[in-house]
């Protein structure tokens, strides 16, 4: 993707990712929260179970409706796993970040591009998934079993942006 294909997409995706993030912070009861992003909820779980599976994660168990936690909490879905361990947690955990991916090879050519009214229907949708595509904590935590993947890729980057 060249690189002005590439900024097209992300701008292209920030308006759904924004106005899903409005709406997930601003709608003020958890249940009703719950169902605004379930379809979100629904491929966050999936790009978990689907990457455990790759990678050999041993997926046990899958919930895909919200229920209460306590304390004002909800749990939205989970996957729990019988493999995690230091060379697939990251991929595992972070594997919500995948539906950015799709998401920006789904955004049309820049070139000639005029707004439409399929871009609604695309945004419509997008817009509880991208929501619920950035992982949560519990994934951010799990995410740093796989350190020395962390600290190998962090040096890379500083080694490869320091020599270009």
């Amino acid at each position: 993707m060249a690189e002005d294909a590439l900024l097209f997409a992300f701008v292209y995706q920030a308006p759904p990712l924004l106005l899903g993030l409005v709406l997930k912070a601003l709608i003020p009861h958890p249940a009703i929260r719950a169902i605004f992003v379930l379809p979100g909820t629904f491929v966050h779980e999936f790009l978990h179970l689907l990457v455990g599976l790759i990678l050999n994660g041993k997926p046990m168990s899958l919930s895909l409706w919200p229920r209460r936690a306590g304390h004002g909490q909800w749990i939205l879905g989970a996957v729990g796993f019988a493999n995690l361990r230091w060379y697939n947690a990251m991929f595992i955990a972070l594997a919500p970040l995948l539906a950015i991916v799709v998401n920006l090879l789904l955004a049309p050519s820049p070139s000639g591009w005029e707004p439409h009214g399929s871009d609604l229907q695309h945004w419509l949708i997008a817009t509880p998934i991208l929501a619920m595509c950035i992982p949560s904590t519990t994934d951010f935590k799990l995410a740093f079993k796989s350190w020395p993947i962390f600290a190998a890729v962090l040096i890379w980057t500083a080694w490869h942006f320091s020599n270009h």
